[in-house]
C-alpha cells in the first residue's frame, strides 16, 4: 500500500532523489570492475572503505556513545559482514566478472535475504515468495552458467560469479543481523555506526595504499565508489524515501541491475550475450513476483533511512528496513 493511501503525505523531490542514487548504486560494479584493473581489490577496498568511513565518523560517533555493550557484539558482526563479508567477494570477483553479469547478480540481494529469514528466523513463505525465488535462482543459473559466459574466460568467470552470489548471501546475512540494531536505534545511526566498525579491519592494511599510485581516471572512480556511491548514494536515498515514501520509492530499485548493465557497455564497451539478458530478464522477474517483500539495498550504502521508526519499517520486508535507507549500499554494493 502506498503511503499515499494511509494519508502520509508525498513531497516532490522524491522521486528524482531516488532514481540519481539508484543509478549511482547500479554504475558501482562497472566503477569497481574498472578499478580493479589498476588497484588490486585489497588496497582498492582499504583505500574505499576508509574514506567513506571518515565521511560517516559525524552519523557513527553519536550513536556509538548511546549504544548497550550488550549490542555491540551484534553491531560489529554486522559490520564485518557488510564491510568485509559483502564488499570484498564483489571487489575480488569483478576482476573477472563483466560487471553486467555482476550486476544482475547483486539484484538477487533480496531473495538471499528472504531465504535466509526462512532458514534461521523460522519465517512463513507464501507460494509467491517460492515462486520468485525459484524463477531469480534460475536467472543465476542461466547468468553464472557456461552459456552466459566468454568463450575462453575459463573458471575465473565462474569463480567471479560465486563470489558475487557468496557476497549477496553475506548481504542477507547483514541485513537479519542489523535489523533489530536499526529498529532499536534508527536506520541512519544503525548503519553509519555498523559501516565505521566494519571498516576497522581495513586499518591494518594502510601500507598497501600509501602512498596512493593512481590515475586521474582511477581517483575519479575511487571517490566516484567512495563519496558517490557510498555516502551520496545513502543522503539521497534517504530524502527520497522521506519525500517520497519508502513503499512507492522502494520500487525504483528495480532499476538498479538496469544501470549496471547500461553502464557496462556504455564505459566498458561489455556486449551483454543473449544469455545474461535472459539471465537478468528471470532474476528481475522473481524479485518482481516476491513483491515488495523483497526489495532490498546494499549494506554500506543503503541501510540509512531518515524518517520515522514506523517509515523505516515500513521500508522493509517483515520490518527489515533498506540498506540506505541502502533504511542498504549503505554499500551497495560493489
Amino acid at each position: 500500500m502506498d503511503e499515499r493511501a494511509t494519508g502520509t503525505k508525498v513531497r516532490p523531490g522524491g522521486v528524482g532523489a531516488g532514481l540519481i542514487a539508484v543509478c549511482l548504486w547500479g554504475l558501482a560494479p562497472v566503477a569497481t570492475r574498472s578499478l580493479v584493473s589498476e588497484l588490486a581489490p585489497l588496497p582498492l577496498l582499504t583505500l574505499r572503505q576508509l574514506l567513506a568511513a571518515g565521511v560517516l565518523l559525524p552519523w557513527a560517533v553519536p550513536a556509538l556513545r548511546r549504544i548497550d555493550a550488550r549490542d555491540l557484539p551484534r553491531l560489529i558482526a554486522a559490520g564485518l559482514l557488510g564491510m568485509v563479508g559483502y564488499n570484498l567477494p564483489v571487489t575480488v570477483g569483478l576482476q573477472w566478472l563483466p560487471a553486467s553479469s555482476a550486476g544482475l547478480l547483486l539484484a538477487t540481494e533480496p531473495v538471499w535475504v528472504l531465504i535466509i529469514g526462512l532458514v534461521f528466523l523460522a519465517e512463513r513463505a507464501g507460494l509467491r515468495i517460492v515462486l520468485g525465488t525459484g524463477v531469480a535462482l534460475a536467472g543465476v543459473a542461466v547468468i553464472a552458467g557456461p552459456a552466459a559466459l566468454s568463450p575462453g574466460s575459463g573458471t575465473r568467470a565462474a569463480a567471479g560469479a560465486a563470489l558475487v552470489l557468496l557476497a549477496t548471501l553475506a548481504f542477507g546475512g547483514y541485513t537479519v543481523v542489523l535489523r533489530p540494531l536499526s529498529e532499536k536505534y534508527g536506520p541512519v545511526s544503525a548503519t553509519a555506526a555498523s559501516s565505521v566498525a566494519g571498516a576497522l579491519p581495513y586499518l591494518a592494511l594502510v601500507g598497501t595504499i600509501w602512498p596512493p599510485r593512481l590515475s586521474r581516471p582511477a581517483w575519479g572512480e575511487m571517490l566516484f565508489l567512495a563519496l558517490g556511491s557510498t555516502v551520496a548514494g545513502m543522503l539521497l536515498w534517504n530524502r527520497a524515501i522521506v519525500r517520497g515514501g519508502s513503499t512507492r520509492i522502494s520500487r525504483l530499485l528495480y532499476l538498479e541491475p538496469v544501470v549496471s548493465v547500461l553502464g557496462a557497455m556504455v564505459f566498458l564497451g561489455e556486449r551483454a550475450t543473449a544469455a545474461v539478458l535472459a539471465g537478468g530478464v528471470l532474476v528481475i522477474a522473481g524479485v518482481l513476483v516476491t513483491g515488495d517483500s523483497a526489495t532490498g539495498g546494499k549494506p554500506d550504502e543503503r541501510d540509512m533511512v531518515a524518517g520515522s521508526g514506523s517509515a523505516a519499517r515500513a521500508g522493509g520486508r517483515r520490518g527489515r528496513v533498506h540498506p540506505g535507507v541502502r533504511t542498504r549500499d549503505s554499500s551497495r554494493p560493489g
